[in-house]
């Protein structure tokens, strides 16, 4: 990684976890908003495991904290899921299972006070139907820099979607240094010689979880839209271009998660020699002895000195590039909608950096992109309304824009149908910071909520946008196209117009079609 690239992952990974308070906090371990309690009379639901029990909602029936796999934990911590123990009976589904393990958010403890390591728990919201129905699946991994989260977050509450016809899933995997730690030793135990991706493999049992049980919910598990956001979004990408999921999701959407190299996967030998600091010479049984609390601080300090437990390239999960991947033609191309928001401008560089980290990043072009963000005078650039200060606008094309752009086209390249937004919406209460990262969410789920963190002074503008923007994603779940009679068309993106929507009130019908994103900018970036 040059220079430039460190500088700015380091501005990006501090700033990750502020970025995403807004999602990640809240009611952890409350009902969701919708749940009307408990009711003997909800339908039962045989899974492989046993009989289940959900809540009513006010459009159909929720089942929350379904186990999908073993507690990773005693001698499972740092192994690939398990299956989860069956049960006699009738087990109520009714309540979330806790957040992963995880550390305080920015000092917040509300969710990391609740967390446990026996966390490998889903959330299936399903819609009224008629009996014969086998309806699409949405399954939502959440954000959080693969640090913090959890699938329970109020503004993931599935209702909103479901009333369109789709069962929605949301679920937990394991974070930081308990999803995400390489180390020799773990290598050489594994039966397929890998280590670091514990999360991701988690995520892989919840897919095959879904794809055994599903259709006892009514779904159907050919049809499955795989879709997050931030390191959600970057999971959909990972797995996406896995050899691991064949045959598990039939789309993806991307939401700021196609970031460019700068949180790309560790190379396994760095990663393994992070987990080895990690560990200061103890063994696997001794770690795998401690209480989390104590993992939780041997992370702690190892982040201090530069460790990053996220995924890993580790020849399993992630075996190369993931345009690489994309581009592969013996790899069959999946349908993909994929954006970014306007202002995701996390951790921006300071003033006085910010002309070195341009030159370190661009290489030989890096007059042409000094003189595009208008540094290339005496004179102070001017702050763009719409993408904030040129420090904002490098942030955001060096991480989440560009690597859209770049995953878009190489997609399209490889014959996938692809449709591209860019988010520019301006939160009532929040419009000094623009089309921020996360912001986008709430109007995905359409739970624009007035309490909790991602809580905002919404308008009738705001619903509006969110009501076309879930009829967008729930079609997309449906069919393959975002596209229906009477929303505003989103233009497939292709090479020669490289179409993308612009999701704003402030845009005729809330969506106006714009072309080749952040080109001049993009094209100027080494071509990884």
């Amino acid at each position: 990684m040059n220079k430039g690239r460190k500088m700015q992952a380091s501005a990006l990974i501090n700033g990750l976890s502020n970025g995403l308070k807004i999602l990640c906090l809240g009611l952890a371990s409350s009902a969701p908003l919708s749940a009307q309690g408990p009711d003997p009379t909800s339908p039962r639901v045989a899974t492989a495991q046993g009989l289940v029990q959900g809540i009513p909602t006010e459009t159909g029936t929720a089942y929350l904290g379904l186990s999908y796999a073993a507690a990773p934990v005693g001698d499972l911590r740092w192994r690939s899921p398990q299956t989860p123990t069956a049960w006699d009976g009738i087990r109520r589904a009714d309540a979330f299972g806790p957040p992963c393990a995880q550390p305080p958010l920015r000092g917040q403890t509300a969710i990391s006070d609740i967390s446990r390591e026996d966390c490998l728990t889903l959330n299936i919201w399903v819609p009224r139907k008629s009996s014969g129905d086998k309806l699409p699946v949405m399954l939502w991994i959440h954000g959080g820099g693969f640090q913090n989260g959890m699938g329970s977050s109020p503004t993931y509450d599935g209702v909103a979607l479901s009333r369109h016809g789709v069962i929605v899933v949301t679920l937990n995997y394991r974070l930081g240094v308990f999803g995400f730690l390489a180390h020799r030793q773990l290598t050489a135990e594994s039966a397929h010689n890998s280590s670091g991706n514990f999360g991701l493999e988690d995520q892989i049992a919840a897919l095959r979880w879904v794809s055994a049980n599903i259709g006892a919910f009514g779904g159907d598990p050919a049809n499955v839209t795989l879709f997050g956001q931030s390191a959600g979004g970057a999971s959909v990408l990972n797995l996406m271009t896995s050899d691991q999921t064949a045959g598990l999701f039939a789309r993806a959407i991307i939401q700021s998660g196609a970031a460019r190299s700068s949180i790309a996967p560790v190379a396994l030998a760095d990663a393994e020699g992070q987990g080895e600091t990690f560990a200061k010479g103890q063994s696997l049984a001794a770690l795998r002895g401690m209480d989390t609390a104590a993992i939780l601080a041997m992370a702690d300090e190892a982040a201090r000195s530069g460790a990053r437990f996220s995924p890993v390239q580790d020849g399993y999960v992630i075996r190369r590039a993931a345009a690489t991947a994309i581009a592969d033609p013996d790899r069959p191309a999946t349908p993909l909608l994929i954006g970014s928001n306007a202002r995701e401008g996390l951790g921006a560089l300071p003033a006085d950096k910010l002309e070195g980290a341009i030159r370190a990043e661009f290489g030989k072009n890096a007059a042409a992109a000094l003189a595009a963000y208008g540094l290339a005078g005496p004179n102070p650039a001017t702050p763009d309304r719409l993408m904030g200060t040129p420090a904002e606008q490098f942030s955001t094309d060096s991480t989440f824009r560009c690597g859209a752009v770049n995953i878009a086209r190489v997609s399209a390249a490889a014959g996938a149908p692809v449709w591209q937004y860019e988010f520019e919406q301006f939160v009532p209460g929040r419009e000094a910071r623009g089309a921020a990262h996360s912001f986008e969410v709430p109007y995905v789920f359409g739970n624009l909520l007035t309490t909790g963190f991602s809580a905002a002074p919404y308008a009738a503008a705001d619903r509006s946008l969110s009501d076309l923007m879930v009829r967008y994603w729930t079609n997309f779940a449906k069919r393959g196209n975002p596209n229906e009679p009477g929303l505003p068309v989103w233009q497939a993106y292709d090479s020669s117009g490289q179409a993308y929507l612009r999701l704003s009130s402030e845009r005729r019908g809330n969506a106006e079609i714009g072309h080749d994103l952040r080109g001049e900018i993009c094209r100027l970036f080494p071509q990884d």
